[in-house]
Parts: structure tokens; sequence; C-alpha cells
């Protein structure tokens, strides 16, 4: 079972929730998201990061890449700041907005 599978599933007993009523609060189909937890097919990103904020829970955390269940908000806010200006920013300074959001290895 996938990290996320596993997350989530913990998640939906915690808060007494069904996958019917997950599907409504992350907008995810419930079909996809028996298939997700099965583990048929893997979410793509904005799936995770819906079903995250349904929970109120870090992206990472569902993902298995942080032990923090709450969501940053400094982290949230680079984000938003770097969406409203994504067409000014060179491939530099993109690639180093990545590196410090979530690490380059070193």
């Amino acid at each position: 079972m996938s990290e996320f599978a596993k997350k989530v599933k913990e998640l939906m007993y915690e808060k007494k929730l069904t996958q019917s009523e997950l599907s409504k609060l992350s907008g995810v189909s419930q079909p996809s998201l028996c298939r997700y937890l099965r583990g048929d097919i893997a979410p793509r990103a904005d799936v995770i990061q819906n079903i995250a904020k349904a929970f109120g829970v870090s992206f990472d955390y569902l993902v298995g890449r942080s032990d923090e269940r709450t969501p940053s908000e400094t982290s949230d806010e680079i984000k938003r700041l770097v969406a409203r200006n994504r067409n000014i920013l060179t491939k530099e300074d993109k690639i180093e907005i990545i590196s410090i959001l979530y690490g380059d290895g070193s």
C-alpha cells in the first residue's frame, strides 16, 4: 500500500469519514478515490493537494515526505507569490525557488 493511501485511510478513520464524504469534501470522484486508495493508480499532485486541504494537512504529510501534519503557512505564501509572478521569473529563479522549497539534495 502506498504511503499516500495509508495516510488517507488513517485520516479517514480518525475523522470518521467515508469515501463518499471525502469525495465530496475534496472534489475527487468516488470511483477515482477508490482506485487511489487501492493503489490501482497514483493520484496527480492536484488531487493530493485537494485531499490534503480537505483534511487540513500538508501535501508533504500525505505523501510521506514529512511527519508534520500542519501545512506550512510560509510555504503556502511562497507558492502563492511564485504563482502571481510566474511570468516574470527567470528559469534560474524558478530552479532556486524549487530548490529552497523542496531541497536539492546538497
